[in-house]
């Protein structure tokens, strides 16, 4: 559909054209133009001037507002609200519903989303499902890429902890610098002329590689032609979470194998238990308290409490001396209890109290990098559920982790026996 701009350089077109045609016919005749002719010429070419400016002026309009969209669905990563408060149907939908075979939908990487997801699902009171986050009528391409963070980092504590996410176009393996240990300063003054004394940092690197994981639902075909069912929404959340928990089970698992510095280990008798504060020193409540002082300081501003939901129950019944209890309920709804003034973050993938076990992880999680590399990519298929009537989606992700700082996160080693 022609814009008003491209109208209003029609008419301005064809205005010139009939100016023109005046001025030939004066030509064609050897004579000057008469003063009918001379003023409808000037009122044409004034006409034409006035109509580009309109047209200059409408198109410069336009492409602000194209300009601010962009804008928009960059900082936002979601499609910006039409007059009357309806969207068309996104892209994503479009394709959710009407693929053919060997059609597939990459959904690139949008900058800043995951952090954007981030603020959005933390920063809710009342629990992380306490808002839409699939609002049904459509959301651009970038867009489904943001909703499924939301979905992902909602289903995931280990990801709220702080972890850093990473993202790259393609999966070769990156090489990340890893610090052992950090240079320091001499304690006594150095004097004028003075040799400075040396204090090397201990690098090296680890690789951080990615591997693919599959992931297929299966959505009845009813509901795929039913206009009114928000199929976008649907897709989003159920790829959305399960992103969410394989990327939380692969940064687990890079967790435990990178941050191998034990806090604190537990005395004789707390195998598979904390131990009873009332009854012995270094058990209960001086676990945690010997464990948050085991990271250094610097990393404790922005330090969090990690740990499985049975490890949790546990350590939500450890009382100190005085009958108090260890672990701190939120005051808002929603928001993750504490302990020390530390958030705790619940991850199912985590050990639970067991010989030698390592249940409980304390640190500023940043260190652990966690990269996912060309974004997210969906396929449609009719034929995989033909026999169920049922139409199969397809999510593939490529991910990978690793820890980059040994003494960012500590954790509590439960004793042998």
């Amino acid at each position: 559909m022609a814009s008003i701009a491209d109208k209003l350089m029609e008419r301005r077109a064809a205005l010139i054209t009939q100016a023109q045609e005046i001025a030939q016919k004066g030509v064609t005749e050897g004579r000057d133009l008469s003063v009918e002719e001379q003023t409808s010429f000037d009122q044409m070419i004034a006409e034409a001037q006035a109509l580009h400016q309109r047209a200059q002026a409408i198109k410069e309009g336009e492409d602000r507002g194209r300009e601010l969209e962009e804008s928009f669905r960059s900082a936002t990563g979601r499609e910006p609200q039409r007059e009357g408060g309806e969207q068309g149907e996104s892209r994503f939908a479009k394709w959710a519903r009407e693929a053919r075979i060997g059609d597939g939908f990459d959904i690139a990487a949008v900058k800043g989303a995951e952090n954007r997801a981030m603020r959005r699902v933390t920063g809710v009171t009342g629990g992380t499902e306490s808002r839409a986050m699939s609002a049904s009528g459509g959301v651009a391409q970038d867009g489904v890429y943001g909703q499924l963070w939301e979905y992902a980092i909602a289903g995931s504590q280990l990801l709220q902890a702080g972890v850093d996410i990473i993202n790259t176009t393609d999966g070769n393996t990156l090489p990340m610098p890893r610090v052992t240990a950090h240079a320091q300063t001499p304690d006594a003054a150095v004097a004028a002329n003075g040799a400075i004394p040396t204090s090397d940092a201990v690098l090296d690197t680890v690789p951080l590689s990615v591997a693919k994981y599959p992931y297929i639902t299966l959505v009845p075909t009813e509901l795929v032609q039913d206009v009114s069912f928000d199929l976008e929404g649907y897709i989003a959340k159920a790829a959305g979470r399960e992103l969410g928990r394989r990327v939380a089970k692969v940064a687990s698992a890079a967790a435990v194998a990178g941050f191998t510095t034990p806090g604190v280990v537990g005395p004789t008798g707390t195998a598979t238990s904390f131990g009873n504060q009332s009854t012995s020193a270094n058990t209960g409540a001086d676990l945690f308290i010997d464990l948050f002082h085991s990271v250094l300081p610097e990393y404790r501003t922005t330090a969090a409490w990690v740990m499985a939901d049975p490890t949790l129950a546990s350590v939500r019944k450890i009382k100190s001396t005085t009958g108090d209890y260890v672990w701190e309920k939120a005051l808002t709804a929603g928001d993750p209890g504490t302990i020390e003034a530390r958030s705790v973050y619940v991850d199912p993938f985590m050990a639970t109290p067991a010989a030698n076990a390592k249940s409980v992880f304390f640190g500023d999680w940043s260190a652990l990098k966690v990269r996912i590399a060309g974004g997210l990519r969906f396929e449609r298929s009719n034929e995989y559920a033909f026999g169920n009537d049922q139409v199969a989606y397809r999510v593939i992700v490529r991910t990978g982790a690793v820890a980059v700082d040994a003494n960012a996160v500590k954790f509590l080693q439960h004793s042998a026996t």
